[in-house]
């Protein structure tokens, strides 16, 4: 081999790693990126699941379930709100301000579902005045974080507990 066909192909595989680079990098940055939303929707779907656990269990530990408040019947919030329990075990995720309140004799809701904030309802068995178990879920909904994942998602949790006798 000459000194000249050396010095060639020396050159020539200058180029290769740029090609080979070319080949592997958008594919390595679509993996890296499927890691990081992975791990943020595993995360939100933990938060969620923390936030339904935290709020069937002040659920139960309620002195009363629900209180007369004006023309509605809501919860009572003794000791705190089932809300702030969400709020306290899920501090990640926006909760759902407004109050829980009956829309039948088994079931409180927060009225209207709200895109990006955690979302409240409880379910008691038999009826809200005497309970044995209360059933509360956990709804989010949001927006990818992405720009090629911006698909709207949504988690649910739902956690059953039996109520504590006084």
């Amino acid at each position: 081999m000459t000194r000249d066909s050396r010095r060639a192909s020396r050159h020539a595989s200058r180029g290769q790693g740029l090609v080979e680079f070319a080949f592997v990098a958008p594919i390595a940055l679509v993996v890296i990126t499927g890691i990081f939303v992975s791990c943020f929707l595993f995360f939100q779907n933990s938060a969620v699941t923390d936030g339904a656990t935290a709020g069937s269990r002040m659920a139960s530990i309620e002195t009363s379930l629900v209180t007369v408040v004006g023309a509605q019947i809501c919860e009572s919030n003794v000791p705190i709100s089932i809300e702030a329990a969400v709020a306290q075990a899920a501090p990640q995720l926006n909760v759902n301000p407004a109050r829980l309140c009956e829309t039948s004799a088994t079931h409180l809701s927060q009225g209207t579902v709200v895109t990006n904030e955690a979302n409240i309802t409880v379910d008691a068995t038999p009826n809200l005045a005497g309970p044995t178990t209360v059933t509360v879920t956990v709804s989010f909904s949001g927006k990818g974080i992405a720009p090629p994942l911006t698909a709207t998602y949504s988690m649910n949790a739902t956690s059953t507990v039996p109520v504590l006798a006084p």
